[in-house]
Formats: structure tokens, sequence, C-alpha cells
């Protein structure tokens, strides 16, 4: 056991030496950067962003009924009328933008967005009621549902669900949550190229620099080193999944605020039909995040293994990438479920709102189970693979 750990250590070591490895998680850590301060700039600068955090904050754990909605509406309306020269120059522009804009200029621009991306019309945005919020927000659940090609029992099952949710629906606000949804697929892509980086060569690097005959001539060599890199590359793709997460939330959490954790999910995609919080949902994508890492960890260190090459792991990888940018039909039934547990998939907004149902299993239980499986299987072929290496004459 010793030696597997002093092995462990320097396939660590030896990972960490490469320049591209650093290379590559510095364009990624910008990326995200860069990416989370595009959303500040949509938002609006620093200071509106933390007045909305304060005002919508302040309405945090309120119902959304009649009055909640009401209210806001009667805001607006106080804010239109407080500036009739603007607002009717608005209007005659463009008439959907103006409670858009005084919604906005109250500093609840966050609210009317929400309610628009349920009832899809700027001007019922502002004068829906309660009942006809909570009619759109299952009518989308089930249009989505019908677009992705789940069958009638599937939809069923999710609306019992849904249906089972507290109503009217409490509102929080979530802003941060839904941020980080827009990133979470960068870093998806991100996580595959990273990866794909600092293991391609795992293996094939051995016999470029000619150190596999040593090994592979060692009694007992083959199994400890093969474990060895097996978990060294594990690690560094957890690490890699924890750091860029990491930073994605806490550049979310510092412009837009912490507020929401415990919010219902529906505050963040209103096209869920999933009964949990927002901060329960973090969780599964960050668990999600690194079941996925060790995943294209494995892939690679295979692949590597058994190409002998890191440009041509590398190059399978990169396939994968514009694979997983195609989409697949939902009537080609079981194809359509499986393709939709896909890692680059997975991480992405439309975890919580994929209605597929894999026997008893959701697509989250079922992605988990899969990624197992396959971790399990790479494992056990490395081995095996390893094992039967020969040296090759020079």
């Amino acid at each position: 056991m010793s030696n597997i750990f002093l092995l462990y250590k320097t396939e660590i070591r030896k990972i960490l030496a490469k320049k591209s490895v650093w290379a590559a998680m510095a364009v990624s850590i910008v990326l995200v950067l860069l990416t989370g301060l595009a959303n500040l700039s949509a938002d609006g600068h620093t200071a509106y962003v933390k007045e909305q955090e304060t005002r919508l904050t302040a309405l945090s754990g309120s119902p959304m009924d009649d009055a909640f909605l009401e209210s806001f509406k009667d805001e607006m309306d106080q804010q239109i009328a407080g500036n009739p020269a603007f607002f009717d120059k608005l209007a005659a522009y463009d008439p959907g933008a103006v409670y858009q804009n005084a919604a906005g200029q109250i500093g609840k621009a966050a609210l009317y967005d929400f309610l628009y991306s349920v009832v899809r019309d700027r001007g019922k945005a502002a004068a829906v009621t309660s009942d006809e919020f909570h009619a759109a927000m299952r009518e989308d659940i089930i249009n989505d549902s019908t677009e992705l090609g789940a069958s009638a029992e599937e939809l069923d099952t999710w609306l019992e669900i849904y249906d089972g949710t507290e109503k009217p629906m409490v509102y929080s606000y979530a802003l941060a949550y839904l941020r980080v949804l827009g990133i979470l697929y960068i870093i998806g892509w991100a996580l595959i190229l990273n990866i794909s980086v600092a293991l391609a060569g795992i293996f094939a690097d051995e016999k470029t620099w000619r150190t596999d005959a040593m090994i592979l001539s060692s009694r007992n060599g083959r199994l400890p080193v093969c474990i060895a890199k097996i978990a060294a590359g594990s690690t560094i793709a957890a690490a890699e999944t924890v750091l860029l997460l990491g930073l994605c939330l806490g550049e979310m959490f510092f412009i837009y605020g912490t507020a929401g954790w415990n919010a219902l999910i529906q505050n963040v995609i209103p096209v869920s039909p999933w009964n949990i919080t927002a901060g329960t949902m973090m969780l599964i994508y960050i668990a999600l995040a690194i079941l996925a890492g060790i995943l294209f960890a494995m892939t690679n260190t295979l692949l590597s293994l058994l190409t002998e090459s890191a440009v041509a792991t590398m190059a399978i990888h990169a396939a994968s990438i514009l694979v997983g940018t195609f989409s697949i039909p939902g009537k080609l039934g079981v194809i359509s479920k499986l393709w939709q547990l896909r890692p680059t998939m997975v991480l992405y907004a439309g975890t919580f709102r994929n209605t597929f149902r894999y026997g008893t299993m959701n697509n989250v239980e079922a992605s988990v189970l899969l990624y197992s499986a396959c971790i399990i299987i790479s494992a056990a072929l490395l081995m095996a693979s390893y094992k039967k290496t020969q040296i090759k004459s020079r």
C-alpha cells in the first residue's frame, strides 16, 4: 500500500509539472470569470444589482398570490405615473417595454423577468393573476415535456410531484443560482478539455519517454502503477471540477448574494417539475460534476493506454465535444433517453427539466448509476489491458 501511495504522489507531480495543464486551467478560469462579468454587464452596474438584491430579498418568503402580484403592479403604475413624458414616448415606440422599464426603475427587474419567463407576454407579465401564473407554469411544464418526447405516463408522474409543491408558490430572490446555470454548460466543456490536456499522456508519455519498458518488466510493477495512475487522474479531475465550480459559485454569490438557497427550484427554473430547493439543486450539480469529471478522467486514461498517443486521445475527446452538441428526437425512445444522460447535457439547466423516467428512477439517479458503472468498467478494462501490455521493440 505504501508503494502505491508513493507512486500516486509521483503521478500527481508528473501531471502538475506540465505547463499545458496550468495553461488550460488558466484559460478556463478566465473564461468562467469573464462569463460571470458578462452576466453583471447584462443585469446592470454593481450598485443596481445590489439595490435589486435588497429590494427583492425583502419580498422573499411571500406567497405569489393576487395581493403580491397586484402590489407589484401598483408599484410599477406609480413609477409610470410619476414620469408620464418618458413612458408615453416609450409606449409609442414599444408598448411592451413600458412595464419592463418601470420594473427596472424600481429595482425589481428580476421579478418582472421571472413573471415574463412564465407567461411569455410582456404586457401580461405586469397584470397576471395568481391563478393565471400558476396555470401558465404548469402548462409550460407540459409543453416542455411534450417537446422533449416524454410519454404521457412519464409526464403524469412528474406532474404529480409538481402538484405536490406549495401553492401559491413562495417567491424568493435567487438570481445567483440562475446565473450559475448559465455558466455550468461552459464548465462542462472546459472540464473535458482540461482533463484531456492533463491526462491524455498519462500512459502514452511512458512510451514516448521509454519508461514503459522498466515498468512492464517489473514483476510487481504493473498493478500498483496502474492503480496509482487511475487514482491520480481521478484526483486531478475532481480537483479541477471543484475549483471551477467553486470559482463560479463564489463569483456569483459575491455579485448577486447568497439569497435563495432554500428557495423552491421553480424560482430558478420555472419549468422544472422537481420539488426541491435551489440549494439542493446546486449540491446535486456539484456531485454530478465531480462524478462526470472522474468519468472523463477514466476514459482519457483508458484511451491513453489503448492508443499509446496523447494526440489521438485529445482528438477523440475533442470529437466528443462536437458530438455532444447534437440532439436526438424524443421519438427514438430508449436512444433519446440515454442521450439525455450524456455529461454535457447533465451539467445544464435541462437536468431539472428532463421528464423522462428510467424505470423507477429519475434522470439524476440514472446518471449516477450509469456514470458509476462506466467508471468501474473503465477501471477494470484499464487494469486488464495494462496487465496484458507487452514491451514493443524500439
